[in-house]
Order: structure tokens, then sequence, then C-alpha cells
């Protein structure tokens, strides 16, 4: 099924919403300069969003909702919905989706509150009464034949056109959430299901429609909250389960599974300990990244097999955005982390930028595949508000400054099909490109830093004796660096595992000696050929 209307927009444009108003203007990566296409003078506005291919643009203020056209640049219609707090379209672009907070009225019957509507018109289509806030959207097929809305223990299922009731039903007790795969028919369906009293956790697979037989499951304990995400072929799914509190953490713990739908299941092996900050699928390969593990985190890309594909570099990143046409990933560190960015070519595997975007609380691909924005925005900062445009080659091309004390709360990329934009890079006084990682300037004390007097000596300088050569280090023979492998983490566990044996031959020894050992050394003893296996593991 095609998108009801494409997107026709040669240039992007970019929504700008912050309390006074909503702009739409044009690309500041594009060569010509930026015009305003359209102001909304909408006071403290709450919402916007573009359509997925582009051609809307919907404000939702504290009157009514307004449904703009970017092709056309005029305001298609407005709906007088006045409590909207979320809003979004199905895949094809067909339907617009409002949801209102549920609310009684003592002695009235319940009012629905989500409303399904024809975005070419406004025709209102269904409305239904949804009691769930977080799980308030229904769930929709890539082809919009059909979509599922979550209810208590149960999931209902609509077959477009028909909206005015479910032909099937998903019902298992404790079901909490569900996802539906992004393929055409046959569709596969995730559902996450909270055990109680001794029974675990689960998240299991069916085919549509056949809702009684599953075809792959996953079974936890200890979890509290799970996010699935779908591979771009709806075959595959990624489930990343996580507690608030555990017995090792205060953060609590986190582990990645993987399944699908031919009905294998099983945990993503990560090389190092700590939590998993981020996983993502590529847009157009059957493979995924995930970032984990304590600072200096880890980035690695799996193959379909969760075998590790290549490993990028460590560093304080706790976020990974693939571009829209899958060849470049950037691996961000937002947050509680410097505002470092690396982009790197999927092809290549070679690291293209890395560039400095302190205070960043949004990131968004450019859908020209060769730019992003990088934003400060309220109510996460309330101070030096604003955005930033880059090539993904690491030059800053664009900046937009709030004035002092105004806030900027949101920034948006129309979606489409673009050519890259050329505007030339941005460079500092200096001649310097802004962004670029500086190394640190030595020390100065601050009543010396606006004069040119020179800082005192604390001790005379020491000539500097000229560097000898050093012999390399050979290991000796039979030696623990004789089982290295080069790799660091490999050869810390095989330096202890070495350390462990060393003791296990001096106790038998001992033992052959006739010495008495003590009960925790004869237990030691034991493992040994538990311990003779693990080295020979650590060495493949």
């Amino acid at each position: 099924m095609a998108c009801a209307i494409s997107n026709t927009c040669s240039v992007p444009l970019l929504a700008v919403r912050g309390p006074g108003a909503v702009q739409l203007v044009t690309s500041p990566a594009d060569e010509a300069d930026i015009s305003k296409v359209a102001v909304f003078d909408v006071e403290n506005c709450r919402l916007t969003c573009f359509s997925r291919s582009g051609h809307q643009f919907v404000i939702a203020n504290k009157d009514n909702i307004q449904v703009y056209c970017c092709n056309t640049r005029q305001v298609l219609y407005e709906l007088p919905k006045r409590r909207i707090n979320a809003l979004e379209y199905s895949p094809q672009d067909t339907y617009l989706l409002l949801f209102e907070p549920f609310t009684t009225v003592a002695g009235e019957d319940e009012k629905p509150n989500l409303y399904i509507y024809k975005s070419i018109n406004g025709e209102l289509m269904a409305s239904y009464v949804q009691k769930k806030q977080n799980e308030w959207a229904p769930i929709w097929s890539n082809d919009e034949a059909i979509f599922g809305r979550i209810q208590t223990n149960q999931v209902w299922f609509y077959e477009v056109p028909n909206f005015e009731r479910y032909v099937n039903r998903l019902h298992i007790e404790g079901l909490q959430i569900f996802s539906l795969g992004k393929s055409n028919a046959p569709y596969t369906i995730a559902s996450y299901i909270k055990g109680k009293k001794g029974i675990p956790d689960s998240v299991r697979l069916f085919t549509y429609p056949n809702l009684k037989t599953t075809i792959a499951s996953k079974s936890f304990f200890n979890f509290d909250h799970v996010n699935m995400k779908w591979n771009y072929k709806g075959t595959a799914l990624l489930v990343l389960c996580s507690s608030d509190m555990s017995e090792n953490s205060y953060y609590g713990d986190t582990m990645l599974q993987h399944l699908n739908r031919n009905g294998d299941s099983s945990n993503v092996q990560l090389s190092k300990a700590g939590p998993i900050y981020s996983m993502e699928w590529s847009p157009i390969a059957d493979e995924f990244c995930v970032v984990y593990g304590f600072m200096p985190s880890k980035a690695t890309i799996f193959n379909s097999k969760c075998d590790v594909a290549w490993e990028l570099s460590s560093g304080a990143k706790n976020a990974a955005y693939y571009s829209f046409d899958g060849i470049h990933i950037a691996l961000c560190g937002f947050g509680n982390v410097a505002g470092n960015i690396e982009v790197w070519n999927m092809k290549d595997r070679k690291r293209l930028s890395q560039i400095e975007a302190l205070d960043t609380t949004h990131f968004q691909w450019c859908y020209d595949n060769f730019h992003f924005i990088t934003a400060t925005t309220a109510p996460r900062l309330r101070v030096k508000n604003g955005f930033k445009v880059w090539r993904l080659t690491g030059e800053l091309i664009y900046e937009y400054k709030t004035s002092e004390n105004q806030e900027l709360w949101q920034v948006l990329w129309q979606p489409g099909t673009y050519t890259r934009g050329q505007r030339a890079a941005i460079r500092s006084d200096d001649g310097s490109a802004p962004g670029k990682p500086k190394a640190a300037a030595a020390y100065r004390p601050p009543h010396l830093r606006q004069t040119t007097r020179q800082v005192p000596k604390l001790h005379e300088d020491v000539p500097v004796k000229p560097a000898t050569q050093q012999t390399p280090r050979v290991p000796k023979p039979g030696g623990v660096e004789e089982l290295f492998t080069g790799d660091l983490e490999k050869d810390k566990k095989i330096k202890q595992t070495h350390k462990k044996l060393q003791q296990i031959k001096g106790l038998k020894e001992r033992l052959a000696n006739g010495d008495k050992l003590e009960v925790d050394q004869l237990e030691k003893i034991k493992r040994e050929n538990e311990l003779i296996e693990e080295m020979e593991n650590l060495r493949l």
C-alpha cells in the first residue's frame, strides 16, 4: 500500500517549537538563505508532528488541532480537540491518531478518548475508550491491513476497514505489552507476559492469525521492564530486559535477548560487564549495534546469529543512531556523559569524524543522510538553548542560539527524500573548525590569564636524557605470557586462571609429601580440571 499523499518538497523543512510560536523554516543545510515558510502564533504549543512521508505537519494547541500541508503551504483542516497529549500517523500516513487522557464522570458512561481520522480530510473513522496511557497507540502492520489495541491481559486485532469490532484476539494472563513486526503478511507478533508466584516472565512470538501456537519464546526472572525492537524485515526481535534495582547494582541489571520467527532464541553475549545503554537494528541489513559496559563503554556490531561482526572504538558513549540509509552510524555520549559524537562508515568500517557537542539533549539525522542536528532544549536544560547542524564529516555549518532566558522546546526534520545541501562550513575566529576536540592547554593561574607574563617555574628544567633503546621483553619459557592472545580482557582472565592452577600445583606437591591440607585447599584441588577447561576455552 502506497502512502496516501507523497511529499513533493525539494528542500527539507525544519520545525522549531518554542513558548511563543511554532515555525517552519527551510533547511539550514541548504546553500540558499534560510527562509520562514510558516509561522504559527501559538503560545505554549504542546505537540507537533510530521507525517511519516513528510507531506503533513500537525500542531496541537489549547483550542484545536491544525493539520498543515507542506506541499501547498496551506492549513488543510482543523479538529476541535483541546486536551490531546499524544498523536501519531499510521505507517502509510492514511490515518491520524489522537489521544487524550482518560477521565470519568460519576453517573455517566465512559467516553471515547482515542480517535482515528482519515488524514487526507479529517473524517472520523473510529473512536475507542483507551484507559492505558503508556501503550495508548494502536500498533499497525506495515501495510495497514491490521492493527492491534492493548487491553487488560489481551490484545484486540482489527482488520481494516472494519473499525467497529475486533476480528481476532490474543488472550494471555499477565500480558503487559505487545509489538507487531514490520513485515507484510504473514505478520509476526511479540508479547511480554509478566510472571507471578514463581512463574518466570516471558516473551513469546506468534504468527497472525494463528494466535494459539507459540513459535518462539524466552523466559527470565527478576526484571521489571522490557523494550522490544524488530529488524527491518520483521523477522527477528531484540528484547532489552532491565530492573530498577538489583543485588549487584543500585541502578539495576540489564540483559539482551534475541528471538526470530524460525523458533530460535538466545542471549546476546557481551564482552564487558555493565549496563546496556542502547540497541539499534540496521535499517538495511540483518545486524544490530549495542552500546554497553561501564565507562568507557563499548560499541559492538552483531550479525543475525548474535556473533560479533566487528568492534567499534571504546569511549564515553551511551547512544547509537543509524542514518536512514544505513550507511553511517553515530555513536554519542549525551546526558551525564560529555557530548561526544563519532560518525562511522558501516561499509568501510572507518571512523569519519569526531566532534564535541556539549549539553546536547536531542540528536536527529537529516533525511538527506549527510547532515544531522544537535539541540539543547527545555525542560531538560533551560539555559543556552539552541541547535547546531553538522555534516557527517564533522563540519559545523549552522548554529542558532536563543536569546537570554528564552527557551527552545523542540526541533524536527521533515521526512522525505532529498539531495545533499551544500552550505559552507563555519569557521572560528582563529580559522579552526568548531566542535573539533582540542588538546588541553597548559594551566595558567586566574590572575595571569589576561596577561602575557610567564608562569613562575617551581623547579629548574632538567636536561632530558636521550632515550636508550630497550630490547623487547621476551616471555619466559613456560610462563603465563606465552598463553596470551592479545585480547586484554581474555589475557586478564588467563593470568588469573594460570595463578590458580599454579597454586593447585603447589598444593598437590604438599599432599604428595604427606602434608595435611585444609578442607578448602582440597576443594581447590578438585577444581583443577574445570580450570584447565576454562583456560583452553579462553585461548580459542
